[in-house]
């Protein structure tokens, strides 16, 4: 298993232990995410696993589309989840190369590149329905590292939103929500 692939895994199961814990009647709460309930914000991750699991499977690029409903989100993560990690523990995956989202690369590329989004969005459900989001500052901090250098295109692109500064020493967490537009505080 890659580093990469370990730390996507990582933070998929950090949305998936977020998932678990909300209470049924709070699915339609309010995220942070203006406009979005915590079932749109599972609607929408879905959706990008979905995706993500289209194009390993057939080898084309697909673009991320929120998933038209989701009656039971436990359910819908559920299948979108293993499905997603299935796709990725095919035989040479890793090493297969395409034009995905953001260029050409490897799956292994990609895989690194995209792991911050199942953290953020855990961390939107979990502010939306008082679950908190163990964020491992290991990976939060490199998941900064990752997005720093791509945060003009991915505020241009409508992915994040305007950076919230947070003290210098503050914790890997709380520095790299900050930078997806999230206010840790």
């Amino acid at each position: 298993m890659s580093v990469n692939l370990r730390n996507f895994t990582q933070s998929v199961y950090v949305f998936d232990a977020v998932v678990r814990r909300v209470a049924p009647q709070d699915w339609d709460n309010q995220s942070p995410c203006e406009g979005w309930s915590a079932r749109d914000v599972l609607r929408h991750h879905c959706g990008v696993l979905t995706a993500m699991t289209a194009t390993l499977n057939s080898g084309e690029t697909v673009p991320p589309e929120s998933v038209d409903a989701a009656p039971d989100p436990v359910a819908l993560w559920n299948s979108t989840r293993n499905a997603a990690l299935e796709a990725l523990d095919q035989p040479g995956i890793l090493e297969r190369e395409g034009k995905f989202w953001f260029g050409p690369m490897t799956v292994d590329e990609w895989i690194r590149i995209v792991q911050w989004d199942p953290m953020t969005h855990a961390w939107d459900i979990g502010k939306a329905t008082g679950v908190e989001a163990h964020i491992p500052d290991d990976l939060a901090a490199n998941s900064h590292e990752l997005i720093a250098p791509m945060r003009e295109t991915l505020s241009k692109w409508g992915l994040v939103a305007d950076e919230v500064q947070t003290a210098d020493d503050a914790p890997a967490s709380e520095r790299f929500l900050g930078l997806t537009g999230r206010d840790p505080s």
